[in-house]
């Protein structure tokens, strides 16, 4: 409060007097001794009352007037102790609503004098000309004085503690707010009882709200051990000002268990025990995925078996103790044959199940010690870590393929499948992962591809046969780029009349280095990369603008003959390509025949079907290659409207001695006249041969016997020389 002034004191000394009813001088004689002590202690008392910072002012009641007042409440309504005394209470500046101040006031102090007292806030706003936003507690009690009761009403501005209330009020919200909506459960502890939960921990644990506070967190513990291990370490670590985290076990209010991942941090690390906040996380479901994933990684997720990964951990494993124990590791590599079939035929979920009840039938024939792994698709891995002899594996190979090869009953269809194994020894064949493995799958198809339902162990020469396809497949994209391949033309004659009526292109390879690679050796490999449709393409092209030549040179309908593949149809755009071709060497579509072997028929029917029909409705030409080697179906030839059959060479080379191939032959022709078609044999290499095709009535033949393959400037020649 602010020191009184002058001005006031000597304003106070003018009411001084009033107050006891004498003039200054007798104030002054000695025989007052009482009212002069009197006067002292009023004077003291009023200077304390003028430095107080609460209001304090004197009423008169019932009239409610002011009879005096503090200097604390006249600074406060901005005027002097003189301008308040003498007015009534009601009148004053405080609000609005003084009237209704006054009112309960004068309730309290007259109708319900004898109740007990207690502060009354009243909010200063929207009225108040000097404090247009405060809060005033009044309290008061009532004095008697002769008969006379005076109100003592005290005052104080309590408007920052009001503020501070709602400020505290608003953060009190907030934070039960925020720990309600916790994504984790939130709890206090104090001496190991739960002092308050959040809404979450309490869902948490399956708790109605309040229910845990109280409690000892025993509760939430299955296990006294349990219960007494984490608080000893709890506190040892909270002690050190750390925080304390677990996962561990808790058990929820109806018994049943799951794994939370806690943390607590103590208030006082020096008293850890007089109160600490912990928050939990449920980590089951999370800890219940991780396994998952992690089984996922090293599993496949269709037959559970270990898979690539996990199978080279165990093979180096087992590398290494063969290294120590002196003995043998085997790798045995199962592939389900023709599995393709299976899942285009019955559909992926009966191939999926055959591969699981396949599983199980391996790890039938597999001892505890072994591996059965699942590397994808169709294929199996068997690791035997410890042999002491090749027999071993040809032992168990036997067990397997006759548990592979009982029937399986799946969707209410029976089954029955062959496997083609491949076998590479540790450290006979390699001593590493990636080098037994690619040896073991070397073995696998040469088992494949020399009949299926067998099985081979791996040697060097597998692996010789290997580099040469990896070479010829690097080769091959360089021949293309560098233009090393050629066409030869063999003649195909007419028989009747002996004429040249056109050419088979046969595709060449001119390596710079290894000389003239025959296309047995290469045409498979191209097939295998993908190459065979770029190369296909490039022959198009190029046989297109030889037959061009031949019509410029004279010869009367030429036409040649460029050999399709399955890969073209599957892979490529052939129908673009074929018309690319002819357009670009501005020739008639007549002049190009197009052979199909049977296997492009079998492979996506419908489709090769649809683009067969196109482009014999824009003229083209078509032969059956190979004739009478494959499935020969009647329906094939009826649905694609061939022009042609060429009857393979193996049927005609030995037509004069085979009975028969003769027979074959005839038949072949015979059926062809029958469908309004042509006969082409191949491989003519005789005058007798000749003379049986004429007498069979077969239209066409070529053959060492008539020409020889030859290059595109020679042929020319042999176009001139036979006009």
């Amino acid at each position: 409060m602010a020191k009184p002034s002058d001005d006031e004191i000597a304003k106070w000394e003018q009411r001084k007097v009033s107050i006891i009813g004498l003039g200054e001088r007798s104030a002054r004689k000695s025989y007052y001794p009482q009212l002069r002590q009197n006067m002292e202690r009023l004077q003291r008392f009023h200077t304390l009352l003028n430095h107080t910072s609460d209001f304090v002012v004197l009423i008169d009641m019932p009239a409610g007037v002011i009879t005096d007042a503090n200097l604390a409440l006249a600074q406060w309504l901005n005027c002097s102790v003189e301008q308040l005394v003498g007015q009534h209470f009601s009148k004053l500046e405080f609000c609005n609503d003084c009237q209704h101040i006054f009112a309960v006031l004068h309730r309290d102090m007259v109708v319900g004098r004898n109740m007990p007292k207690t502060p009354h806030h009243f909010l200063i706003s929207q009225g108040g000309k000097l404090h247009p936003d405060a809060w005033l507690e009044l309290s008061f009690n009532i004095a008697r004085v002769d008969r006379h009761s005076y109100g003592v009403l005290v005052g104080r501005d309590i408007t920052e503690r009001k503020r501070n209330e709602a400020l505290m009020n608003k953060l009190l919200s907030e934070k039960a707010a925020l720990l309600d909506t916790a994504l984790v459960g939130i709890a206090s502890v104090r001496d190991r009882i739960f002092e308050s939960c959040n809404r979450k921990f309490e869902q948490m644990l399956g708790y109605e709200p309040n229910a845990l506070n109280g409690q000892s967190t025993r509760i939430i513990y299955q296990q006294d051990d349990t219960f007494r291990a984490l608080g000893r370490n709890a506190y040892r670590a909270m002690k050190d000002g750390q925080r304390y985290s677990a996962q561990v076990m808790l058990t929820r209010a109806d018994g049943s268990e799951f794994l939370c991942e806690l943390t607590g941090k103590a208030n006082n690390p020096q008293r850890p025990e007089d109160g600490s906040i912990w928050m939990f996380s449920d980590v089951h479901d999370l800890k219940l995925a991780e396994e998952k994933a992690l089984f996922l990684t090293l599993h496949d997720s269709l037959t559970k078996l270990p898979n690539y990964q996990l199978l080279k951990d165990r093979l180096l494993q087992a590398i290494s103790l063969a290294e120590h124990e002196h003995h043998k590791v085997a790798l045995l590599l199962i592939d389900i044959d023709r599995f393709k079939t299976i899942n285009d035929s019955l559909g992926y979920g009966v191939g999926n199940e055959l591969l699981v009840q396949a599983a199980e039938r391996i790890k039938a024939v597999a001892s505890h010690v072994d591996t059965v792994s699942r590397q994808g698709g169709d294929e199996f891995i068997l690791l035997l870590p410890s042999i002491n002899h090749p027999d071993v594996c040809v032992r168990v190979v036997n067990q397997l393929m006759a548990q592979l090869a009982a029937p399986y009953v799946i969707a209410e269809t029976e089954l029955r499948l062959s496997v083609s194994i491949g076998i590479a020894l540790c450290p006979d064949d390699g001593s590493d992962f990636d080098t037994l493995l690619k040896k073991v799958d070397m073995a696998m198809y040469r088992a494949k591809s020399e009949g299926r339902d067998t099985y081979r162990f791996f040697n060097e020469e597998m692996n010789y046969e290997a580099l040469e396809q990896l070479n010829l497949a690097t080769g091959l994209r360089k021949a293309l780029e560098q233009q090393e391949f050629q066409l030869y033309y063999q003649p195909q004659i007419e028989i009747s009349t002996g004429r040249v009526i056109g050419a088979e292109a046969l595709i060449r390879w001119c390596h710079p280095e290894a000389g003239m690679i025959s296309p047995a050796s290469f045409i498979p490999v191209a097939e295998e990369s993908g190459l065979i449709v770029s190369i296909g393409d490039w022959v198009l092209q190029e046989a297109c603008y030889e037959v061009a030549r031949w019509r410029d040179l004279g010869m009367l309908a030429p036409v040649v003959a460029v050999n399709l593949s399955a890969l073209q149809f599957a892979r490529g755009n052939i129908e673009q390509a074929v018309i690319k071709a002819v357009q670009q060497a501005a020739i008639q579509p007549q002049m190009l025949e197009l052979e199909l072997t049977e296997s492009i028929m079998l492979h996506d029917t419908d489709s090769v079907l649809t683009t067969v029909k196109r482009l014999k409705q824009q003229g083209f030409y078509f032969t059956i290659d190979d004739f009478g080697t494959g499935y020969s179906s009647l329906q094939y030839l009826k649905s694609f409207d061939v022009d042609k059959l060429k009857i393979d060479q193996s049927f005609v080379r030995d037509i004069i001695n085979n009975e028969d191939d003769a027979a074959i032959v005839r038949a072949i022709i015979q059926m062809a006249k029958g469908l309004g078609l042509k006969t082409i044999a191949e491989g003519v290499e005789t005058a007798e041969a000749l003379a049986v095709l004429a007498q069979y009535q077969c239209d066409e033949v070529q053959g060492y016997y008539l020409a020889r393959p030859m290059p595109a400037a020679q042929f020319r020649e042999f176009l001139l020389q036979h006009h």
